[in-house]
């Protein structure tokens, strides 16, 4: 005898059953998903709240001093100037902290996931149009809306094309030997905040110039721990070893602490500078700074000409 054949309607209902079963099952995990978004909010909103009241309660703190402080100079006429002094410095000190609480604070891993994109995207645009690795960081006075450009040209011996080329993405010449790329570097901005807070004038020597781009990449923008900073003028390049780098690896295309060094020498020496890096077991890595002269030729001339020239003339604060 056969086997009776399943009805119909018993496999409409199975399928209704399971598709019952998974409709649950997806709306569980949006729910969940959901409540991990919300504890992430919520994670992200208590460190924010953490750190500015770690803040308010230093500001709180340099008050109270400064408070004291002023009541100790009426108590004690004798050390009423030094405690005025104290008190003046503490109330000083928690107005600008209270007032210039951070209100959104960003993980170093976001910055330099953030990086390491941009690096990626410059590498592959070098790959691709088969350029060569050396940077050039080219000042541009004649634009005021940039401090410098970075140059990254497509043959060995290059010269230099004309700065208003320098504007534009694919740089092309009359001459093939200053055809290349020109893109903003990382750190021009950066240099523009520096020079926003730099107590006096850029210093005129490459080891003035040196201290002070040191200085402000270990305290006021603070994405490195320690510099050290060796100059050779008979060679013309500045040496800076770098400890604990943020943004990873120096060996980036325009790493943000490379471009801010070449950007300041362009830009202090007016001329262009050549960045670049190498490993140092003392260090986490060392960056070299050339401001080697690079000629620049007339459209008539030949591409067989010497491209890199060394500059007879004496720059600044150099010799």
């Amino acid at each position: 005898m056969s086997q009776p054949e399943p009805k119909q309607s018993d496999a409409s209902t199975d399928e209704r059953t399971q598709q019952t079963d998974v409709v649950p099952d997806r709306q569980t995990l949006e729910a969940e998903l959901e409540v991990l978004r919300e504890e992430n909010r919520r994670l992200r909103d208590s460190y924010a709240r953490a750190k500015r009241t770690t803040f308010r309660r230093t500001a709180v703190g340099f008050f109270a001093v400064g408070g004291l402080s002023l009541i100790a100079a009426f108590l004690f006429p004798t050390l009423q100037t030094v405690f005025i002094a104290f008190g003046g410095t503490g109330v000083f000190a928690g107005i600008v902290t209270f007032y210039l609480t951070p209100e959104r604070f960003v993980s170093a891993s976001v910055s330099d996931t953030v990086f390491a994109t941009l690096a990626d995207v410059e590498q592959h645009l070098v790959r691709e149009l088969e350029l060569q690795t050396e940077a050039v960081y080219v000042p541009t006075p004649s634009r005021p809306e940039t401090n410098a450009r970075l140059f990254v040209p497509q043959h060995v011996e290059y010269v230099l094309p004309d700065t208003e080329r320098l504007g534009e993405l694919f740089v092309t010449s009359a001459v093939e030997a200053g055809q290349g790329v020109a893109l903003p570097p990382t750190g021009d901005r950066l240099y523009t905040e520096f020079e926003r807070t730099l107590s006096g004038d850029l210093g005129d020597d490459t080891g003035t110039i040196a201290t002070q781009l040191t200085a402000a990449l270990t305290e006021q923008f603070e994405v490195v721990d320690d510099t050290t900073v060796e100059i050779d003028t008979e060679n013309r390049h500045a040496s800076i070893a770098v400890d604990n780098p943020a943004f990873g690896d120096i060996d980036q295309l325009d790493h943000p602490v490379v471009s801010l060094l070449a950007v300041g020498f362009a830009t202090g020496l007016d001329r262009p500078v050549t960045a670049e890096t190498h490993d140092d077991d003392r260090f986490s890595g060392v960056v070299t700074v050339s401001w080697e002269s690079v000629s620049e030729k007339a459209p008539n001339e030949s591409d067989g000409a010497m491209a890199r020239t060394q500059d007879a003339t004496t720059t600044p604060g150099t010799d």
